[in-house]
């Protein structure tokens, strides 16, 4: 299915398409894995709905839905949220994930840049599990802001969230307004994998890391040349790195916090 059309601005349509084929390769593995047969999913934080309506179509045995709250900040996504929804009958539901209640238990809970935005990921963790059937799981691909760098707004990060934002306020007041992405800065938790981990062991949820995603994200640097162009500032050194095999080095103890992403999976 072509969705091309459902957007009027096609700079926005070719981010939309370039963050969807990765989410879809990375989601459609872990169907592909269940089965992928007869899974109920939710997508939380669906932005466009270009990836659901993807997945929708590759696996149309699962049922699928999403989450997308109404006012986030993100206006340009109204309008080809409301036409792909149209067009493909998918359900996604305008609100946040706090005041969503599921009428049934999901086999995948999944969001792709999301997780670094709730107001509460520790909330988030605990509501989602709830959401689970036994044996689901709820997956969540992000930054891991013990990496120093704001992936959003090519920044280093000097310390903390506010500090660097005193450092960065103009550059980043000037892309927010420049990218109609007002409140994106606002949004961001800076979470950390290392945080995310040890409140799973403090609270008896079963959360896992897929390292592997690494390589993954580092072979988009080759393959996706707007994505490398985005992440210039980094990606010549991530790319060398690459080459000469260093990046596995993300994948051992210890320095595997400090991948600046990763894939986190809560297991029931």
């Amino acid at each position: 299915m072509n969705l091309r059309s459902a957007f009027a601005d096609p700079d926005y349509f070719t981010l939309s398409d370039e963050e969807a084929d990765f989410g879809f390769g990375e989601i459609a593995r872990l169907i592909a894995a269940r089965g992928g047969a007869d899974l109920k999913c939710l997508e939380i934080g669906s932005g466009p709905g270009l990836l659901l309506g993807r997945l929708q179509e590759r696996f149309p045995q699962c049922s699928f839905e999403g989450i997308e709250p109404v006012g986030s900040g993100f206006a340009k996504t109204e309008a080809p949220l409301a036409e792909i929804t149209a067009r493909t009958n998918l359900t996604v539901h305008r609100c946040g994930y706090e005041d969503f209640t599921p009428r049934a238990p999901y086999d995948l809970i999944f969001s792709i840049n999301v997780f670094e935005h709730v107001a509460s990921w520790r909330d988030y963790l605990t509501r989602t599990r709830g959401w689970l059937a036994p044996g689901g799981a709820s997956v969540m691909l992000c930054p891991n802001y013990s990496f120093p760098w704001e992936p959003h707004f090519r920044i280093p990060i000097i310390g903390g969230k506010q500090t660097t934002y005193i450092v960065f306020a103009a550059r980043i007041e000037n892309y927010e307004r420049r990218e109609h992405y007002e409140g994106l800065w606002a949004s961001l938790n800076f979470v950390k994998k290392r945080e995310v981990l040890a409140f799973a062991r403090e609270t008896g949820l079963e959360v896992s890391s897929d390292d592997s995603v690494m390589q993954r994200t580092i072979e988009r640097l080759f393959k996706d040349p707007a994505f490398a162009k985005r992440q210039r500032a980094l990606g010549w050194a991530a790319k060398l790195f690459y080459r000469l095999g260093l990046t596995r080095l993300l994948e051992m103890p210890g320095l595997r916090l400090l991948a600046p992403f990763m894939s986190l999976q809560l297991a029931k």
